[in-house]
């Protein structure tokens, strides 16, 4: 039987028809490819877990000190000597009773006698320190009246200063 062109065509139908061969596989694939470009890896879902990853270590890492890095002062006598410390500075009161210069009130807060004078003011500043909780560097905050005269406030500073007070201040009344 004699193959005719209108034969040729009909076998070739039926072989795209059919399942396809291994040879028309591959040409598929190729045609893909070119298609659609070269195949890549897609880099983003593993840069998100490597990061994810760095964050949970980061977070779950305790950084302990070395031991003996911090010094310790313990007493060595076995006794801890607990001094109450003052809660407040020393507060020195001045307060203007007359229009004379020498009409003026010494108050020491926390001190039952006034000083009259502020000799008397540093004798009792200079008492103070040696109590215990007291010392050169507590605070002394000398309140002045507004009608208290310069005189005065320079007086009660130079008596602070004269007892030792190495921290001096001045607030309102």
């Amino acid at each position: 039987m004699k193959k005719t062109p209108s034969m040729w065509r009909e076998r070739v139908s039926e072989i795209d028809q059919a399942e396809p061969t291994e040879s028309s596989r591959e040409r598929r694939r190729k045609r893909s490819s070119r298609q659609h470009g070269p195949l890549t890896v897609n880099l983003a879902p593993m840069i998100d877990m490597t990061f994810l990853l760095l964050i949970f270590f980061l977070v779950t890492t305790t950084f302990e000190r070395a031991e003996g890095i911090l010094a310790s002062k313990v007493p060595s006598d076995g006794q801890a000597s607990s001094v109450a410390l003052p809660l407040s500075p020393i507060l020195v009161r001045l307060s203007q009773t007359g229009p004379s210069h020498d009409d003026f009130f010494i108050h020491v807060e926390g001190i039952d006698e006034s000083p009259a004078s502020f000799e008397e003011l540093s004798k009792v500043l200079k008492g103070l320190q040696s109590q215990p909780g007291f010392d050169h560097t507590t605070p002394v905050v000398i309140l002045a009246g507004p009608d208290v005269l310069w005189d005065h406030i320079v007086g009660c500073w130079n008596a602070a200063v004269g007892a030792g007070c190495t921290k001096v201040a001045f607030g309102e009344k």
